[in-house]
């Protein structure tokens, strides 16, 4: 069987690293956010939630900007696959993604470049939101280290948007991991391409990506036999 080799090890450790993160910050942020839960565990816990939202808060803000100066050919590569003027099919795809996700194979869907149009407004969205949570945190942590550098009007806002985002990122999230993890059935084994090796079958190449896996085929420098 050939696969394409989809995912390189430095975008699966990015992954990795930020997918801790982000798991930490909402199990902490809840701890937080939540009064009957911050009651529930005690001053102890909070404290030591605090210390650990701001270490992961670090590493997941940090993360994308150090690969960035570590691999800008990677960051290029994916800022042109966000990119891109929508043809006929991103159109047929969007206007086909809601009943693909109720009858799954069943309903036939347009071949799609390596970033699928549907893929590339949800990552728009999740990028939007996690810009968004870490600029609010970032003045929270200034306002909490130094209660007169911010008005209270201010910091009620970063408060407010701080929140929000965080649910809208949480439900974006939810929304991944059904998809990502291969819950949804047409995605069965797609978990290998971020936390195993980063191969994708041929024939799930052809179904899920069909215009970038021809391409890759034509070039051969990413298949392998297995």
């Amino acid at each position: 069987m050939r696969y394409i080799q989809r995912q390189s090890a430095f975008a699966r450790g990015l992954h990795w690293a930020h997918t801790i993160a982000c798991l930490s910050l909402f199990v902490t942020g809840l701890m937080l956010f939540i009064p009957a839960v911050a009651e529930a565990v005690g001053v102890g816990a909070i404290q030591g939630a605090r210390t650990i939202h701001r270490v992961m808060a670090v590493v997941f803000i940090g993360a994308p900007i150090l690969s960035i100066v570590v691999n800008p050919k990677g960051f290029k590569h994916f800022w042109n696959s966000m990119f891109y003027k929508w043809d006929s099919k991103d159109a047929e795809f969007m206007k086909k993604f809601l009943p693909y996700l109720l009858f799954g194979a069943k309903q036939h869907m347009p071949e799609q470049r390596e970033l699928k149009s549907g893929q590339a407004l949800a990552d728009w969205m999740l990028i939007s939101f996690a810009i968004l949570i870490s600029i609010s945190g970032v003045f929270l942590w200034i306002a909490a280290a130094n209660s007169a550098a911010l008005s209270v009007g201010l910091t009620r806002w970063m408060y407010v948007v701080h929140d929000v985002s965080m649910v809208l990122l949480g439900v974006m999230m939810l929304a991944h991991i059904y998809l990502g993890a291969g819950v949804f059935q047409p995605y069965r084994g797609s978990i290998r391409l971020m936390f195993g090796d980063g191969k994708v079958s041929e024939s799930d190449a052809l179904y899920h990506w069909g215009t970038w896996a021809k391409e890759e085929l034509r070039k051969g420098d990413k298949v392998t036999v297995e």
